[in-house]
């Protein structure tokens, strides 16, 4: 049922490359204030939906309003409320750290240095280096605090924790994603580390076959019998059902 509160509200969309359907009549609703992960198998096309919600790709058919906007015709308006950390991070390997974000500063009038800097120290990230020099767990959190500093409203997250060491991965779980929570902001996370998606979700949406096959609660979707919650073992299920 859609809501009129929704921040994302997709209805019957569609994506196809070389007329094969990436995304088949996909619908999905994403509420203020939750922390959604979209989980499915590699190639199912969850960085084409993160890309199509964002306005970087056009649908071929069907609805899709992301903060009330139409992300292919209102995308610059619709980008300055929305964070986006893509699963490939692209910048001129030449500038620093600190340039790239100065540059990236300008198309934010929200940005807040106050927040970059907070989360550079959360983050133990160095912005003196240039980006060549920077490992790719540095890279990821380059273009995490690039996606969060301007404080948006809506949180695209595509594989935020690759290449992140243990207490890295954990920062961006229990703070960074957390303090979004409590500031009522809302969150769509891929990622395939099922223990990180149980650390910051509150919600679980599974792509399967172009399609968004289950989507629920946390607890109710990772209920497991007697082992009580397990999202690996419930996603397992969910998986086998859909192949059945």
């Amino acid at each position: 049922m859609r809501s009129a509160a929704s921040v994302v509200s997709v209805r019957g969309m569609s994506v196809k490359f070389g007329g094969r359907a990436v995304l088949n009549k996909l619908d999905l609703e994403l509420v203020p204030g939750s922390v959604t992960a979209l989980v499915g198998d590699n190639g199912a096309g969850k960085s084409t939906l993160l890309r199509v919600l964002v306005g970087a790709l056009a649908a071929d058919e069907g609805s899709v309003r992301v903060l009330g906007f139409d992300p292919t015709r209102d995308g610059a308006r619709l980008r300055a409320r929305v964070g986006y950390c893509p699963d490939r991070f692209e910048v001129a390997e030449r500038t620093t750290a600190r340039e790239w974000l100065e540059f990236v500063a300008r198309f934010y009038p929200t940005w807040n240095l106050a927040e970059q800097r907070r989360l550079c120290e959360l983050l133990e990230l160095e912005l003196t280096p240039r980006v060549a020099e920077l490992s790719k767990g540095a890279r990821a959190k380059l273009a995490l605090v690039a996606a969060l500093t301007h404080e948006p409203e809506l949180l695209l997250l595509d594989e935020p924790f690759s290449g992140l060491d243990v207490a890295a991965r954990r920062a961006v779980a229990s703070a960074v994603i957390g303090h979004l929570r409590e500031a009522g902001r809302t969150v769509l996370v891929v990622s395939h580390s099922v223990a990180d998606l149980e650390r910051v979700a509150d919600r679980v949406a599974l792509l399967e076959a172009g399609r968004i096959e289950r989507h629920d609660e946390l607890e109710a979707f990772a209920a497991h019998g007697r082992r009580g919650v397990d999202l690996e073992a419930a996603l397992l299920g969910a998986k086998q059902e859909s192949y059945s």
